[in-house]
């Protein structure tokens, strides 16, 4: 059976004393009248009854029993005679005798008893005063009450006059009032969390001793009022002060005894306590100490069981330390099931004489406190303390060494307001040690590894000092040479952000305020504050300096994203502020921070003082942003949450903002997925826009996005009009806001491009707050909805915009990752440019064969297209107009304008006709007629060329048909060169009608292909041609030297010709010619003969020779 089974804790000591519903006749029984309970009401009674004395303070530590000793003083003026009767069989005969005197009692005291809390402590006396008048017997059916349950109560001159009022009226009912104000604390908080000052108090002390009618207030507190105004400078602690010098302050410090006279009437047991414990004994005897406190103690430790008894010793000064204070109380920790506690004890022990000893006590305020105690002033001496167990540790002693040291740390940081040292025969008790021997062995093993030391004065083991740093007193010394609190302050990392939740809720977006801590707004550069955010649309900024009102109500006026208040708890910060700096000071110092680098437990102790402290300071700016008086837009919230007054900033600063309802796109950060998706939508919108939903199929990521922000917001429709199907007639009016201010920034800048990042940032900022992720989707549907009213442009190579007849998928994810390397145009034009438009439109129409329309776009692509058709070299050639420079200059800068052309604006409207008129034609029709010539001169100029020389092949070529074909071939079969071949082939297509044969032949004798053609290559291409025709001929020859049967204008002959130049060398000259006689050449033949008939034989001969040179040389 475990000793749960066994041992419990009374159930009046399972939880903390409520006055205002634990009143009852059951209460007193049990309950411990010991002498601090005695002493303070028999002090608040003896005052009354010799002084008249009606304010009182009670102040003593949380847990200490405050609460009890306030409901037996209420069970004692009670008017219900079973409770009183209860309560003064609690006390005792001297108190008896004193209550009788001090308080006469006949029909009961009006008992208002009231619990400090969140609520202010007007509201809270107000309510415990109508029920007190319905729990009094003589009032709650009185007049009186009905009276009072009617008023409204809601300053603290209404209460103290509304008391005064009441008191008299039930002066006939009642001996006299009594006001208890339990957990007064926190109504001092709330006044000086709210900024208030303590007029309530104050008024309590003064006035109603002033009242016939007998009153007592007693207030309970754990620590003076000046405590509770600490954060708000010396000046108010002092005011504080002095009102608490009203009051009769009566301080509640429960002794080490008195703790465990409590502790022994906890602890109930189903079988009687047994007397004569050993261990008690044991303990007892080696106490040194007052045998009548030995004695006293005797039958308390007895009834601690299973408390060991060192364990009940130091529970008491444990529950007084400030780290306890905040935690715990002595029976927080006797009921609490954390680990290590005394009820896990009770639950896993079986064993009837085992005790809960100092080792089990360490290991529970290790596991649960070391934090809190850490940041305390024992700080110092647990971090002591638990270094030298870990030496133990590492040096692998027994668990009795563990055990015995443990004991040593807890005797030495909390035993001396016990009155107890750990000597030799107190750790003989307390741990399973109990041979001298033993012991002695385990204290050397400790000392040798520097764990314990033996002070010879007080004849006892302490824990050895490991640490030359005396951390809390550096960081005081720190604070004092800080000139100011300011650099403290600007060092304040306090990264918080308060979200907009009703505007998200609203409008699908998340925006977010950053919270800010400043000493003044002096210290603030505002424009570098506003330039620091990074996400945030406001910021909330706290001031630890009061401002004046009407300047806050005008900065925040003029300056939507701002909300400003001062920290009620201001000094807190500061302070708090400057633990914290001090302690980094510390250790960034060259000295100090060495020292802790080698310093083990002085590094912990630090560690710990630094956490508490950032953890400190992060409450007190958490209270003080939740609990300021929030200024923005020239108004003041006092009740609102700060989520309220974002929500109402966001709602103004970005009053234009969609409803985009899309957690997936409408935000600033995209997830992988979403980017996919955001892509796969774009390209719909580009590919898919005739079809329902764009064509997406299912109900994949992007289909929420096109719902979401195309087709719930009206923009597109698959049943277009017109082939248009981006609307902008029926949209929200905040989605038009956006788009309007889009078109107006295209129309303010017309004529120019305009980076899309541009708009970009136009949406993204105020008054429209669009998010990265839904702004490429309303970019390309806007820029859609635009139609022909605006041209594309796409950063180049060089950096610069050229033009792009129309978006692709790489310029759609240009949109999401670099929307600066995208622009538009806004085209608008002129009276006169519209019919100059009209009239290209025409032009195009002619050139083009089918239908213009009239704008830019449509007229510039089908004449810049068929510019960039003409054949590559004449799209470079410089002689387009042989025989007019002047024109075939302008024809050359009107084709080069349309092959370099980057913007159809600028070709068309002004470029185009700059040229046109500086031909001279001024008018649209002459302009046109030039134009059209021009293109026409271009289009054809391949086309002469080809001519010119397909007439050239011809004249060498005359044969046709089969004639033409069988020499072809014969050329292909017995030619051994590749080319001559080639040539053949082309050649024998020379009958088709087509003249790709000749393009062929042309690339062959030049060897190059059409795309590297020049003006200077096709020069040379004539007379190549007849390079190759010499050759053919000679091969056709020898087939008729062969024997072979040709036509007569077939055969040829060969021409030689030697002849001596002038530096005396022979230069031989062949030729194939063509032997065919017709009447023509008999002719010219003649009448060549009769001009040469008049000269002599010389120069005939040299003549003839001249003339056959330069006619050999130039067909070679």
């Amino acid at each position: 059976m475990t000793l749960s089974k066994q041992y419990s804790i009374a159930t009046r000591h399972q939880r903390s004393t409520r006055i205002d519903s634990d009143l009852s006749a059951d209460f007193f029984p049990g309950l411990v009248y010991h002498g601090t309970a005695q002493a303070s009401l028999e002090t608040l009674f003896r005052q009354y009854g010799q002084t008249g004395q009606s304010a009182y303070t009670l102040t003593g530590a949380y847990g200490s029993g405050k609460s009890t000793v306030a409901l037996l003083m209420a069970g004692l003026l009670h008017a219900d005679s079973d409770i009183r009767s209860a309560a003064i069989n609690t006390i005792n005969a001297e108190s008896k005798s004193l209550l009788k005197e001090s308080a006469p009692y006949q029909k009961g005291w009006l008992q208002i008893r009231a619990v400090g809390g969140v609520n202010g402590p007007v509201e809270s006396f107000w309510n415990a005063t109508l029920r007190a008048l319905e729990e009094h017997p003589n009032t709650h059916k009185t007049k009186v009450l009905n009276k009072y349950r009617k008023a409204s109560i809601e300053s603290d001159s209404e209460l103290i006059s509304s008391w005064k009022t009441l008191f008299d009226d039930v002066a006939p009912y009642v001996d006299g009032v009594l006001i208890i104000a339990d957990e007064m604390g926190k109504s001092l908080e709330f006044i000086n969390r709210s900024g208030g000052d303590l007029h309530l108090f104050q008024d309590i002390a003064e006035e109603l001793s002033r009242i016939d009618t007998p009153v007592i207030f007693l207030g309970l507190l754990h620590q003076a009022f000046s405590e509770y105004a600490k954060e708000r400078g010396t000046k108010l602690q002092d005011e504080w002060a002095k009102i608490q010098g009203r009051f009769s302050d009566i301080l509640y410090n429960v002794s080490t005894d008195e703790t465990v006279a409590l502790i022994s009437n906890s602890i109930k047991t189903t079988s009687p306590h047994r007397s004569g414990d050993e261990l008690v004994q044991r303990v007892l005897s080696a106490l040194e100490d007052k045998q009548q406190r030995k004695e006293s103690l005797l039958t308390r430790l007895e009834q601690c069981v299973p408390l060991h008894p060192l364990t009940a010793l130091l529970l008491g000064p444990i529950a007084k330390r400030r780290f306890s204070q905040n935690e715990r109380s002595t029976f927080g920790f006797l009921n609490s099931h954390e680990q290590f506690s005394f009820q896990l004890f009770l639950q896993q022990t079986s064993d009837q004489n085992a005790r809960y000893d100092l080792s089990h006590l360490w290991d529970y305020l290790e596991a649960n406190m070391e934090h809190a105690i850490l940041g305390s002033p024992d700080g110092h001496g647990w971090a002591t303390a638990a270094d030298a167990l870990r030496k133990a540790f590492k040096q692998d002693f027994s668990p009795q060494c563990i055990a015995l040291l443990k004991a040593i740390s807890l005797i030495t940081l909390f035993g001396k307001s016990a009155n107890l040292t750990a000597t030799e025969s107190v750790l003989l008790t307390a741990t399973e040690i109990i041979d001298k021997r033993q012991l002695k062995e385990c204290l050397q093993q400790l000392k040798e590894a520097s764990c314990i030391v033996f002070r010879k004065h007080l004849s006892s083991w302490v824990v050895f000092e490991g640490s030359d740093l005396d951390i809390a007193g550096l960081v005081e010394e720190k604070i004092e040479q800080l000139h100011s609190s300011h650099e403290a302050v600007e060092r304040i990392n306090f990264s918080s952000q308060v979200i907009a939740k009703g505007h998200y809720h609203e409008f699908g977006t998340l925006r977010w305020a950053a919270q800010t801590v400043a000493m003044q707004l002096s210290y603030i550069d505002m424009p570098t504050l506003i330039e620091s955010r990074s996400g945030e649309f406001a910021n909330f900024l706290l001031l630890l300096k009061e401002e004046p009102e009407d300047r806050l109500l005008e900065l925040t006026r003029n300056d939507k994203s701002l909300m400003i208040a001062c920290a009620p708890n201001a000094n807190e910060i500061i302070d708090l502020a400057n633990e914290k700096y001090v302690l980094e000071l510390i250790k960034s110092d060259k000295s100090t921070g060495a020292a802790l680098t080698h310093d083990k437990v002085a590094r912990e102790e630090h560690r710990a003082r630094l956490f508490n402290a950032q953890s400190a300071l992060d409450a007190a700016l958490t209270t003080a942003f939740n609990n300021s008086r929030w200024i923005h837009n020239g108004e003041i919230y006092g009740k609102e949450t700060m989520s309220e007054i974002a929500t109402f900033a966001a709602d103004r600063i970005f009053h234009k903002t969609p409803r985009i309802l899309n957690e997936l796109v409408n935000r600033n950060k995209l997830s992988g997925t979403a980017v996919s998706a955001l892509k796969k939508l774009l390209e719909a919108m580009l590919d898919e826009e005739d079809r329902e939903d764009l064509g997406i199929e299912g109900f994949p990521p992007e289909k929420s996005m096109y719902i979401s922000c195309l087709k719930n917001t009206n923009i597109h429709s698959a049943e277009g009009e017109k082939g248009q199907h981006w609307f902008r007639d029926h949209l929200d009016k905040n989605l038009n806001a956006v788009f309007a201010a889009a078109e107006k920034r295209l129309k303010d800048r017309k004529g120019n491009e305009v980076d899309l990042s541009e708009i970009a940032e136009l949406w993204a900022n105020a008054p429209f707050g669009l998010t990265k992720g839904v702004i490429p989707i309303f970019l390309l549907a806007f820029l859609k909805s635009m139609g022909e009213q605006i041209a594309f442009y796409e950063k180049d190579m060089s950096g610069e915009f050229a033009f792009i007849a129309e978006p692709d998928s790489d310029y759609v994810h240009k949109l999401i990752k670099n929307p600066g390397d995208l622009a538009t145009k806004y085209i608008v034009l002129a009276k006169d440019e519209k019919e100059w438009l009209q009239h290209l439109a025409i032009f195009a129409a002619s050139e083009t064969n089918r239908d213009v329309s009239n704008n830019i776009l449509s007229v510039a692509k089908p004449l810049v297209t068929t510019m960039h058709n003409l054949p590559h070299w004449v799209k470079n050639a410089h002689h387009i107009v042989p025989d007019n420079d002047e024109r075939n200059r302008t024809y050359l800068r009107i084709r080069d304008l349309f092959l370099q052309a980057n913007d159809p604006h600028t070709l068309l409207i002004k470029d185009l006709r700059t040229e046109l008129i500086a031909f001279g034609a001024d008018e649209f029709t002459s302009q046109i007629d030039l134009l059209e010539d021009c293109f026409k001169t271009l289009r054809q100029k391949h086309e002469q060329m080809l001519a010119a020389i397909k007439t050239k092949v011809k004249t060498i070529f005359p044969e046709s048909g089969e004639e033409l074909a069988d020499m072809c071939q014969y050329v292909e079969q017995n030619s051994g060169d590749l080319r001559l071949k080639a040539f053949a082939r082309e050649l024998a297509k020379s009958d088709t009608g087509l003249l790709q044969w000749l393009e062929s032949m042309i690339q062959i004798v030049i060897g190059r292909g059409k795309q590297n053609w020049n003006e200077g290559i096709l020069q040379t291409a004539s007379n190549k041609i007849s390079d190759y025709a010499q050759d053919f001929l000679s091969v056709v020859k020898s087939q008729r030297n062969g024997g072979d049967a040709a036509s007569q204008s077939g055969k040829t002959k060969l021409v030689s010709l030697v002849l001596e130049g002038d530096d005396g060398k022979l230069t031989s000259f062949k030729r194939e010619i063509r032997a065919i006689e017709t009447e023509e050449l008999k002719n010219t033949m003649s009448t060549i003969e009769r001009q040469l008939s008049e000269l002599d034989d010389f120069h005939k001969i040299n003549l003839l020779q001249q003339l056959l040179r330069k006619s050999l040389e130039a067909q070679s």
